[in-house]
């Protein structure tokens, strides 16, 4: 460790160096940037005039004065409405009112009336933001507000952006976020300019798809913007798609508000599941969702010193029906009509609170500081099997989250600074809720465990985790604006984190036992643990397995933790040659000196096998004398490349990624404006594959999970090529876009035969021994990659108070493709090197894609608030497997999924009142009531003779067997605001 730390400090002194010799630096993860040019009658205003704008909100004044020719820049503003103002010779000016959001780059030009009395706007503001080569979509607080949802995540909208997609898996309620082919965990969220990322699990920022909560709470958002390409040098730890948001503040008035929303299982159509499982007697439960909360905001010192607080709590009672499987192969004796009866109408619960706080105070002149605390708690209880386990079989998933955020602004002339400290400490902790075994009751016909069928599951869950990520940063970000032409922003960020992992996959026994199908009793003893039956076998003093039963004892958690320290350094300049053109020229460096544990040394057990002799396997008898690593050589794997002593693995250095981009107004006027961008951008892996490699390396001759000692970090390469065009009052875009994702982690099957094949086993899962006394080998490397092709048309009509309406409009057909040979982008891809991969179809992306939005508070009588969102995706295939010529001669083949029709609907009105004003809204998700199904029996067999992956008749072929979308789902929503 001595070594990391020595080149850690290192690496802060370079990153100091670079950051003095870059001069200037300025990053809008959650800031607005008001640019233009000023002209007096028809030439450039002087040099030196005042320009101010002031936040109309709460005060916050921000300075700068034109340069040489006549031109401006304010950089770092927080999102909101401003007075711009122009102090020129004549005395004060009529001031203008501009509105600008996070992220943006507004260009303002302005022109200063006879004898100094006014100032007007040249040009709309409504395409004050179109000379960029950014690609994004800004999502503001009205849409937040006014958009029909029912989980209140404000992530639900990030789909408005060309290509990207929200899902909420409906079995467990999970959700990613993710565009086109790439990796969900290469998504990062920026909140107040300060990145949410996941360092230990899948997702791309912490809690996001291990949870059926929110990663924030949805009423402290202010509004945010979805970039998915083109992002500039400032966004880092990202690959896919980037969200920055901005937080409300408090202003000069107090404002609050306390909301209320419900739904239920007796507002939600029954699924086609659902369905069947009441006609066989088991009914849904009466369940419920509320989440309910509050926020509040307002000065403790006029123009100086204000704070903001937000809750949101949600509670879920998910209903869930038990039907025993192959029931009718049981006597009704013994065990049985006991477990019968306990099978029927449950539920599965969540619980969720999330807060914010936060101060902000404007110091001084030129001086401002930001304080924000957030804290996050959740308990989510979830089943082994939603079908078949009994009450009281489940998992609870906690979540735990906190974070401390301190920002100080300083400003002087041209230059401006934002620094920040921060603390985080994010934990998930699954874990069983009852420390009983968990028992799965089986049935056979012939009383043989091989040939057997689940019934129902009991006990406890045996999976125990703990994954914490817990740490500092520190962080500067400059802006220099002084000279002509160029905004040039550069930055620097040092993180020091700590990772502790640790978990067992099994932490109470597992038992498989049949019940007799005369007796009706199990083949399990559960005073002693043991098992009953034929053939058994003693281990360690206890019965462990016979012909009817197998128990797996519970494992001892294993636990690693280490540390990493991270660092990064971003130049941007935003150069500007002429009215007409503006270039975007940046270049970021990332750095990590401990992701993957690399401290971590092979068991030398786990060695002494690789390096050994080799035995028959698959039917094949090695050489005289060949070694287990020889055969594997045959096959195109190196072990002694996998092989860790404790030095073996180094940090990646490599992380240098360009981001250039233009936009050219081909009239100078914003009506038309062609755009281009090219760049790199790195992301990181999971710091829990290394958890897993010790993991499962500890089980004595258990299997042999190694990750290869030359990291290579994932990373993306995208291209961009549009057009914006003015229509009227509608601005439209229209690109094409490439994003071909590399180096993507993933763990595959290391076992080879001893002629360096997969032998006689199946395509599907050559996963036979590994080394002689040891289970199979698993082998991970950055060897997936994906690319996406798009083409995307894009049109919105932004909201005005006079016009009362908005719209946008988003359509997108993509060309996805993946190496992995699952077709997915899982971090499992088992047959990896089972022949030349090539490219597959993705099953991820859907070939069309539409998302429309719309409300309107004028087009209904009465001041009643309508709107709706329209989703439509069709083009997604399913992988079917087919069989057909043996088990070990299976094949994947494309068939086609459903498409997804889906019509939300929002209905709205306020009443005032002498205090306040009340708000009753009502939503309505899935308002036609289609069925989307998620998943199908893809086990394919020949002509007239369907087949099951176990060689039997598949009756079942492409019978559906998950719901995809939610069914017609009601909710109610009552909000009171001040």
């Amino acid at each position: 460790m001595t070594t990391i730390r020595t080149g850690f400090h290192r690496s802060a002194v370079a990153a100091a160096v670079v950051l003095a010799l870059a001069g200037a630096a300025q990053a809008q993860l959650s800031s607005a940037t008001i640019q233009g040019q000023i002209t007096s009658g028809t030439a450039a205003a002087q040099a030196g005039l005042p320009v101010t704008a002031v936040n109309t909100a709460n005060g916050n004044t921000y300075r700068t004065t034109t340069r040489a020719d006549g031109s401006y820049v304010l950089p770092g503003l927080a999102p909101g409405v401003y007075e711009i103002r122009v102090d020129a010779a004549g005395g004060a000016q009529k001031s203008q009112r501009i509105t600008v959001q996070v992220g943006e780059t507004a260009s303002v030009d302005l022109a200063l009336g006879a004898a100094g009395q006014q100032v007007t706007i040249v040009g709309t503001l409504q395409r004050k933001d179109v000379r960029t080569s950014e690609v994004g979509t800004s999502v503001s607080r009205k849409q937040i507000e006014a958009l029909p949802q029912v989980t209140r995540n404000f992530l639900s909208f990030a789909d408005m952006a060309p290509g990207v997609r929200f899902d909420v898996d409906q079995g467990s309620g999970q959700t990613t976020l993710k565009s086109g082919a790439q990796n969900q965990d290469n998504v990062n969220v920026f909140i107040d300019g300060v990145g949410q990322k996941n360092y230990i699990l899948r997702g791309g920022i912490s809690g996001l798809d291990s949870t059926r909560g929110n990663a924030f709470p949805q009423s402290a958002i202010a509004e945010y913007k979805v970039i998915s390409q083109n992002y500039k040098a400032e966004f880092d730890q990202v690959s896919s798609v980037a969200i920055t948001a901005i937080t409300k503040s408090g202003t000069n008035e107090f404002h609050g508000e306390a909301f209320i929303d419900r739904t239920g299982a007796n507002w939600t159509a029954a699924d086609p599941f659902e369905k069947k499982a009441e006609a066989a007697g088991v009914k849904r439960p009466s369940t419920s969702q509320k989440q309910y909360g509050f926020a509040l905001g307002g000065p403790i010192k006029q123009d100086v010193l204000h704070f903001f607080v937000a809750y949101d709590g949600k509670d879920i009672e998910e209903p869930r029906q038990v039907i025993a499987q192959r029931a009718d192969q049981l006597p009704n004796a013994g065990i049985v009509p006991g477990l019968l009866a306990r099978q029927g109408s449950t539920k599965s619960t969540f619980q969720e609170n999330l807060l914010l706080a936060k101060l902000d105070a404007q110091i001084a002149d030129d001086q401002k500081l930001e304080l924000s605390v957030r804290y996050r708690d959740e308990s989510d209880r979830v089943p082994e099997d939603k079908l078949i386990s009994l009450p009281g079989n489940e998992l609870d998933r906690e979540n735990t989250e906190n974070r401390v955020t301190l920002k100080h602004e300083w400003t002087r002339g041209d230059v401006l600074s934002e620094a920040r400290l921060g603390y985080e400490d994010y934990t998930w902790n699954p874990h069983s809720a009852a420390n009983t075994p968990l028992v799965r009751y089986l049935a056979s016909p012939t009383n043989n465990i091989n040939n057997i069928g689940d019934v129902l599951l009991d006990g406890g869950s045996p999976n125990m985790q703990r994954r914490q990520q817990k740490g500092v940063f520190v962080s500067e970000d400059l802006t220099f604006t002084g000279l002509a032409g160029h905004t040039m922003k550069g930055g620097v960020k040092l993180k020091d984190l700590k990772f502790a992992l640790s978990g067992t996959f099994r932490g109470v026994d597992s038992v498989r036992t049949i019940i007799d199908k005369v007796t009706g009793q199990p083949y399990y003893d559960p005073g002693n643990v043991s098992c009953l039956g034929t053939s058994q076998e003693t281990i360690n003093g206890r019965i462990l397995k016979s012909d009817q039963c197998q128990i797996d004892p519970a494992v001892t958690p294993v636990g690693v933790s280490f540390k990493n320290q991270q660092i990064g350094l971003y130049f941007q300049d935003d150069w500007k040659l002429s009215k007409q053109l503006e270039l975007n020229l940046g270049l970021r460096w990332d750095y990590e000196t401990n992701a993957l544990n690399d401290d971590y040394a092979t068991p030398a057990d786990r060695v002494a096998a690789l390096r050994g002799l080799d035995g028959v396997r698959a039917n094949i008898t090695p050489a005289p004398g060949q070694t287990y690593a020889q055969s594997l050589a045959k096959g195109g794997i190196d072990i002694e490349q996998y092989i860790s002593n404790g030095n073996s693995r180094k940090a990646f250095t490599g992380a240098w990624q360009p981001r250039v981009g233009f936009s050219y107004d081909l009239t100078g006027d914003r009506s038309s404006v062609i755009f281009a961008g090219a760049g790199r951008a790195y992301d990181r892996a999971m710091a829990n594959h290394a958890l897993d490699e010790m993991q499962k390396n500890a089980q004595p001759n258990g299997e042999i999970w190694l990750i290869k000692n030359d990291h290579k970090m994932p990373f993306t390469d995208q291209y961009t090529l549009g057009l914006r065009q003015a229509a009227g009052i509608w601005n439209t875009e229209v690109a094409l876009s490439r994003s071909h994702a590399k180096n993507q982690f993933n763990w595959f099957g290391g076992n080879r035969d001893p002629n360096g094949g997969f032998g006689t086993q199946s395509s599907i899962d050559p996963l036979w021994g590994g080394p002689n006394g040891y289970g199979t080998l698993v082998l991970g490397d950055f060897v997936t990659q994906a690319k996406t092709d798009m083409l995307y048309l894009k049109a919105d009509k932004p909201y005005t108070t006079d016009s009362g309406w908005a719209v946008s409009v988003a359509y997108t057909y993509s060309d996805a493709k993946t190496t992995h040979r699952s077709w997915t982008n899982d971090i499992f891809n088992w047959t990896y090197g089972k022949s030349t991969a090539g490219w597959n179809p993705s099953l991820d992306v859907d070939k069309h894609r539409l998302v429309a939005t719309g409300l309107s508070d004028k087009l209904l009588p009465w001041g009643v608030l309508l709107s709706g969102k329209l989703t439509y995706a069709a083009g997604r295939i399913r992988q079917l497997t087919d069989c057909s010529a043996g088990f070990n001669n299976c094949v994947y083949r494309v068939g086609d999924k459903d498409d997804l029709t889906q019509f939300d609907l929002g209905v709205a009105k306020s009443f005032s009142l002498p205090l306040g004003k009340v708000s009753i809204r009502i939503d309505v998700l899935n308002l036609f009531n289609t069925v989307t199904y998620g998943g199908y029996d893809d086990w394919v067999g020949g002509p007239g003779n369907p087949k099951n992956y176990l060689g039997g008749d598949n009756a079942n072929l492409g019978v559906p067997n998950s719901r995809g979308a939610p069914m017609r789902t009601y909710k109610l929503g009552l909000a009171y605001s001040w």
